[in-house]
């Protein structure tokens, strides 16, 4: 049985880690009980540890909510994942405070891989929080900390991919996921099957959409959506044709299936244009796995043989199907 001692500790401790987080600098949100927890998490500590005892483990969000829970009696919700990662974690990342994917810059944002750690910067000056050697390891990570995180962020622009057009704009990845295989649709599909067409939306594997088309949407074609919705990789409208070419980079995900094509055929639904969906494979190999998903009226291309398309069923090769 927790007895009264317990409680009055627990909630000492956490009173003291929002304490530590304020001296950091970080405003309200950064240090309230949610952030605290987590930096208990993140420092590996637990009760009756001091905080020259931290380490730097790498937790994800779960694994932050469960310690929580099992050690400082604070126990959070699934649903609470978004808000540690949203409202702590990434502000911590941008401050230099923690480090995401320390040995990886390519897991997608949303992805249940990601981990999280103390900078070794952070840590150091947490180990000796409540010593007098606090003060100047405080701002030893202040001068630090700007540094660390500007270099993280020069190396995952480095390692980059560069996708480019006709008309001479450029497009920069991450260099991961279905990322290499977007690139050839953009170069390699696109002068083939698609001369001309505009790309109004390309997505980024780790998230993010790298261009995104909202006035030609809303004033050309009639649609209004969420561009962090359920989105193809690609989209290409071509203006002569009369055509919107949804394109998805299959890879760990899956291709257009049925309920999918259903999905998008609504979603995109605009008087003028016709909708042409195309799915992607780097090679014949890996179009073998979902051979059995792809829903009929779509098309199939393969980065290996660029100049051939695979058309499953319909009146027509290449085009849109009127409805």
């Amino acid at each position: 049985m927790t007895n009264s001692n317990d409680i009055d500790e627990t909630a000492a401790t956490i009173d003291t880690a929002r304490a530590l987080l304020k001296s950091f600098g970080f405003e309200a949100q950064r240090h309230n009980v949610r952030s605290a927890v987590t930096l208990l998490a993140l420092a590996g500590l637990k009760p009756g540890d001091h905080w020259a005892d931290s380490t730097t483990p790498r937790l994800g969000v779960q694994k932050i909510m469960d310690w929580s829970g099992a050690y400082w009696a604070k126990p959070y919700a699934t649903g609470s994942r978004e808000d540690f990662r949203k409202k702590t974690l990434r502000q911590w990342v941008d401050n230099g405070f923690a480090v995401l994917n320390p040995d990886n810059l390519n897991i997608a944002t949303n992805s249940q891989l990601n981990e999280y750690c103390l900078s070794d910067e952070a840590a150091q000056a947490i180990r000796s929080y409540g010593t007098d050697a606090f003060e100047s390891a405080l701002v030893d990570f202040l001068s630090k900390a700007s540094d660390t995180v500007r270099a993280r962020a020069e190396a995952l622009r480095a390692a980059m991919i560069s996708v480019d057009l006709a008309d001479g704009d450029e497009f920069l990845l991450s260099p991961a996921g279905q990322n290499p295989l977007l690139k050839k649709m953009v170069e390699e599909f696109m002068p083939r099957f698609a001369p001309g067409a505009k790309v109004l939306y390309i997505g980024d594997w780790r998230g993010k959409h790298t261009r995104f088309e909202k006035r030609i949407f809303e004033e050309t074609l009639g649609l209004t959506f969420d561009p962090h919705g359920r989105m193809p990789d690609l989209v290409l409208h071509d203006k002569v044709r009369k055509w919107l070419f949804l394109m998805e980079a299959v890879k760990s995900k899956g291709p257009f299936d049925e309920e999918r094509h259903r999905t998008l055929r609504e979603l995109f639904a605009t008087p003028v244009a016709g909708l042409v969906f195309v799915n992607c494979f780097e090679n014949r190999e890996a179009m073998r796995q979902w051979l059995p998903e792809l829903a009929w009226e779509t098309e199939a291309w393969v980065a290996d043989d660029p100049d051939h398309l695979i058309h499953l069923n319909g009146s027509r090769f290449l085009g849109p199907y009127e409805r």
